[in-house]
């Protein structure tokens, strides 16, 4: 992988994001030769499509020894509000992998970041962990306006079930039958079974309980990585869950939108009940790892 071309790409990409702290932090991963891993994500819901949604993710130890004069720096650049940056570092020290985000919203920009608690990797045989127990707090992240008047919030990703794969994505969609009747429909069955019978791995497969605190905000997000499947995969179905829930003006965007994505690596849904009441649909995907070491010379 050309980390390089990659980076000079999301510069380019996302050129308007370089007051908030995007630009120096992939910066400085590629002068200090920072691995990191990248995911893009588009969030759904009634008032329309929003694809500029960009996670950047590192290894703890990697993210302080890039940043040792100063681990809060990104947060300062990110103009992340004194009292969250306060809770935050509080638990910073406790984290695994720390993780940037920037996701562009009907209200302008926001900025995110979650510390994961719980590590998915044994320390001591560095492989993924055979499980994961169930209520545990996985992620806790924070979510902040860089534009505009929206509210700070402060999120935890629980452990509802970590199980293989036919389990994991009936437990996701029985919880999410009791949020709404949407839930309940013809449309969304055809969509879990269609992942059902994609379940080729051995691997489990991980449901996170998500919540705001002080909202009434509740999703439900499982991870269908393990899956090896592309967007392409659910496209027909998914849009059908799509229309059902927003009508025809969504899903012509979210349709061509889909298209353009349709060989990515299908990633996390998640969806629920937003903080006004209203069913939202997140699609993650596409997550690479970004090698920003030089190769060695041949000796």
């Amino acid at each position: 992988m050309k980390s390089g071309q990659m980076i000079d790409h999301l510069l380019e990409e996302f050129a308007e994001l370089e007051p908030w702290g995007l630009h120096a932090l992939l910066l400085l991963c590629r002068r200090d030769q920072v691995d990191f891993d990248l995911e893009q994500s588009v969030r759904i819901d009634r008032s329309g499509v929003f694809p500029k949604r960009l996670l950047i993710s590192f290894d703890s130890i990697d993210y302080h020894r890039a940043l040792a004069y100063d681990p809060f720096l990104p947060y300062a650049r990110m103009q992340m509000p004194h009292g969250k940056l306060l809770q935050l570092q509080r638990f910073f020290s406790k984290a695994w992998r720390i993780h940037f985000g920037w996701e562009l919203g009907p209200r302008g920009w926001i900025g995110k970041s979650y510390l994961e608690m719980q590590p998915r990797v044994s320390d001591k045989q560095m492989h993924p962990c055979q499980s994961l127990d169930p209520d545990q707090l996985l992620f806790l992240g924070y979510k902040w306006p860089l534009e505009g008047d929206d509210l700070s919030v402060v999120t935890k990703y629980n452990i509802l079930s970590h199980s293989p794969a036919k389990e994991a994505i009936r437990r996701w969609e029985e919880c999410l039958a009791k949020l709404s009747d949407q839930y309940k429909t013809m449309e969304f069955k055809n969509l879990t079974n269609l992942l059902i019978n994609c379940d080729t791995t051995s691997e489990p497969l991980l449901v996170l309980d998500v919540c705001d605190e002080g909202s009434t905000r509740i999703s439900y997000d499982i991870n269908l990585y393990d899956l090896e499947q592309t967007v392409d995969t659910i496209r027909e179905p998914f849009g059908e869950v799509l229309f059902q829930a927003f009508g025809g003006a969504v899903l012509q965007d979210s349709t061509s939108y889909l298209s353009s994505i349709a060989a990515k690596r299908l990633g996390h849904l998640a969806s629920g009940i937003d903080r006004n009441g209203f069913v939202f649909w997140t699609l993650y995907y596409g997550a690479i790892r970004a090698i920003t070491q030089h190769p060695q010379s041949p000796t």
